[in-house]
This record gives structure tokens, C-alpha cells and sequence, in this order.
């Protein structure tokens, strides 16, 4: 066996690919976490506390519950994909993350423990999509 330079283990590393199995696990949780959110905001005015308002942020509750469903679904299937280790689902990921971090960032004065809890998710799985990529691909078989 020849010996490599530098203190990484050639052949990437089967922790890292928990990571993202980990990240991609989350994100479909998180997935459908954001549809039933979406739905409930949609057919319930009391969903969202500050109901009187009509809005969060500019933005109508009806707005925010379609933008839940939809990024809720994307986030299911792009969660699958990440977790056969598909590049393009890395970065659909990061975007993904994003936005829905902005969208509960926009919820947080009515529901804050939610918001902040959905925030940190975000953050973690933007942690598993984004540290250590390659050695994450070379671990699952790529």
C-alpha cells in the first residue's frame, strides 16, 4: 500500500458520507414537516397567531402556506437525491436551505420557538451539505 502525504486517509471518508446521509435524511423530514405547515397555514386563519394582521411581513398567509407546500416538496425530492450522493442536489440543497430560512425568518414574530427551531435545521443541514464534500462522495462509492 503506498503511503500518501498529509494527514488524510486516501479514500474519503464514510463519516463525512453519514453526514450528508444525515443532511438528506433531515432535509425530507423537514420536507414534509413544510407541507403539513403549508397545508395547516392554508386552511386554518388561527394557524399563524397574529391572524388579525392578515400578513407576515408584506406577505399574505395563504402566500406563505403555497411557499411552504412547494418548497416542502422540493425539499422531499431533492433529500432522496442527497442521499444517493447527486451533485446537483448539493447545491439545490444550499438554495433550498436558504429560502427557507428567510421564509421563517419572516414567521418569526408569530411563531418564534418554530422559527428558530426550523433555522437551526437549516443550519445544521447546510452543515452537512457543505463541509467536506468530496471526501462525503468519495465515502458513499463515487
Amino acid at each position: 500500500m503506498p503511503e500518501t502525504s498529509g494527514s488524510q486517509p486516501p479514500g474519503g471518508s464514510a463519516a463525512w458520507a453519514s453526514w450528508v446521509a444525515f443532511a438528506g435524511i433531515m432535509l425530507m423530514l423537514i420536507g414534509v414537516f413544510s407541507v403539513i405547515a403549508g397545508l395547516a397555514a392554508l386552511t386554518d386563519d388561527g394557524y399563524i397567531k397574529n391572524a388579525s394582521l392578515h400578513e407576515v411581513f408584506l406577505v399574505s398567509f395563504k402566500a406563505l402556506g403555497v411557499f411552504w407546500i412547494l418548497i416542502g416538496i422540493l425539499k422531499v425530492m431533492t433529500g432522496w437525491a442527497l442521499i444517493q450522493g447527486r451533485e446537483w442536489a448539493r447545491i439545490v440543497t444550499v438554495i433550498l436551505v436558504f429560502l427557507s430560512a428567510i421564509s421563517h425568518l419572516l414567521d418569526l414574530t408569530s411563531q418564534p420557538y418554530l422559527s428558530v427551531l426550523m433555522i437551526a435545521l437549516d443550519v445544521v443541514i447546510l452543515y452537512g451539505v457543505t463541509v467536506r464534500w468530496q471526501a462525503a462522495k468519495i465515502g458513499m462509492g463515487d
